[in-house]
């Protein structure tokens, strides 16, 4: 193993802290078959596989912790498009679920934890290689201001103002994705020496706001109830 840090932050709860804590707020006679109770039920399930690699396998797994942190938050965002009958495309539901919880976050949980993990935010929104409009090859001029050579002090900016909604959709759609999906598509060779730090990066943030959302879910599960869309293969008995 590496002296790189983990995509898990061990300061962090364990899986079945969040689960136990879920079953304190919402009954499990209420929960049952609750489309809320299985995303956290499923979510749990991935960040506790991304736990245990994490610390069986050290920074060895660190592309293997990134793909499981995401299942776990794709478990609560994943929503089913009714209209045309599959799941909805992901940036779309993760945008339509982080307004969701910032809109229920009235503690700013969001906020705080992007203060506190300015030093990370930063070093993500600062490398290139993970921003997605450095790949297309786009320059300054496009029209929408939004090219990767001023991504860096755009970022800075939504910190600087609070702005947590915009700060989490280019940290998580334009940098973290990013990464997921290049991973996910074959684009990196697994354990590959060129992008450890930007793994480790985006692994660590994504823990971070796995960790924020599923707290938020278990102290306000009823508002979530109201807002979140159909589940993705909920469940169902043997025919």
């Amino acid at each position: 193993m590496s002296e790189q840090a983990n995509c898990i932050d061990e300061t962090l709860s364990p899986a079945e802290w969040y689960k136990t804590a879920w079953y304190e707020a919402v009954p499990r006679d209420e929960a049952k078959g609750m489309d809320l109770s299985i995303r956290i039920h499923r979510a749990c399930s991935w960040l506790r596989r991304a736990q245990t690699t994490a610390h069986d396998s050290g920074t060895d797994a660190l592309d293997d912790q990134l793909v499981l942190l995401w299942i776990a938050f794709n478990s609560l965002y994943g929503r089913w498009d009714p209209d045309e009958n599959h799941p909805a495309r992901d940036v779309e539901s993760v945008r339509s679920f982080l307004t969701i919880a910032l809109e229920l976050d009235a503690e700013d949980g969001f906020g705080k934890m992007l203060l506190r993990e300015r030093p990370l935010a930063e070093r993500l929104f600062d490398n290139v290689y993970l921003d997605h409009y450095f790949w297309r090859g786009l320059t300054e001029g496009e029209g929408d201001d939004e090219t990767w050579k001023n991504m860096p002090k755009k970022g800075r900016r939504y910190l600087d103002d609070g702005r947590a909604e915009l700060a989490l959709d280019r940290l998580l759609l334009y940098r973290v994705y990013q990464l997921r999906c290049q991973l996910i598509h074959g684009g990196a060779t697994h354990g590959g020496r060129l992008n450890r730090n930007s793994v480790a990066d985006c692994g660590r943030f994504l823990h971070l706001v796995l960790d924020q959302t599923l707290r938020l879910m278990i102290k306000r599960p009823q508002a979530f109830r109201e807002r979140m869309g159909m589940i993705c293969y909920p469940p169902l008995p043997s025919p």
